[in-house]
């Protein structure tokens, strides 16, 4: 007799579709909200292009991955925003690796300062974000979740980013997303989201290199971020590795 007992999402099956390391490999790639061809996602998982196609199949196939066509090409993408927090999230309880060289040494320290995790700040530079925002009274911790107090934030708003405008989306305003470098929450949803747009937008952060989520706070940065909302001098240089 079956005594299984069948309840809730099946989250066995997504664990399976990420426990396979090509396929964890090329939908950390895509974490930062790119879009990449099938050929540039098997190059950076090290696998054939006929092996990656299968594992693209199989995220799309569930819901992970989207594909996006231009002209003659099929591009993936994150699926849904909440992809992101749930990587970040298995990566708090994941083991670290151990680098193997000093490249990886080095592209570790720069993914723990500062990165982009899907659409929003991540790293030293996204809980930094994150505690100033607190700092100020317009987020607070309730039972381990973020909340915004909407009418402190739009009566001041951070880079001039209103709750108003965003109220309207489809995702929540606010979401904690637990750090991996930090294990603490850094800003998710509309409003991280927006925060980070703006300060692409004033050059405040730039990508390290094209196609790379990790950031680089820029000299305007420093000088914005210890301005507006404030951040501390100390946590700005950590970030930029001074």
């Amino acid at each position: 007799m079956d005594r299984t007992v069948v309840d809730g999402p099946d989250i066995a099956r997504v664990a399976a579709l990420l426990g396979e390391s090509s396929r964890a490999t090329m939908i950390t790639a895509l974490m930062d909200d790119l879009r990449l061809p099938a050929s540039e996602l098997a190059r950076i998982a090290g696998v054939n292009k006929s092996t990656a196609s299968e594992h693209l199949a199989r995220l799309v196939d569930n819901g992970l991955l989207a594909t996006e066509r231009c002209g003659r090409h099929t591009y993936y993408r994150i699926a849904n925003p909440l992809v992101g927090p749930a990587l970040e999230t298995l990566a708090v309880l994941a083991p670290k690796r151990t680098p193997n060289s000093l490249r990886s040494v080095r592209r570790q320290e720069e993914l723990a300062r500062a990165r982009l995790c899907y659409d929003h700040l991540a790293g030293r530079l996204g809980v930094a974000v994150t505690d100033a925002l607190r700092k100020r009274g317009l987020l607070h911790d309730d039972d381990g979740s973020l909340h915004v107090d909407v009418e402190a934030w739009d009566a001041d708003p951070p880079l001039g980013v209103r709750c108003a405008p965003l109220a309207q989306d489809r995702r929540p305003l606010v979401r904690g997303c637990v750090d991996w470098t930090a294990r603490r929450h850094h800003l998710a949803g509309a409003l991280g989201a927006e925060l980070t747009a703006r300060m692409f937008d004033r050059g405040w952060i730039r990508r390290r290199r094209p196609r790379e989520r990790v950031l680089v706070l820029t000299d305007a940065g420093v000088h914005g971020l210890a301005a507006t909302l404030p951040v501390d001098d100390d946590t700005l240089d950590a970030v930029r590795g001074s």
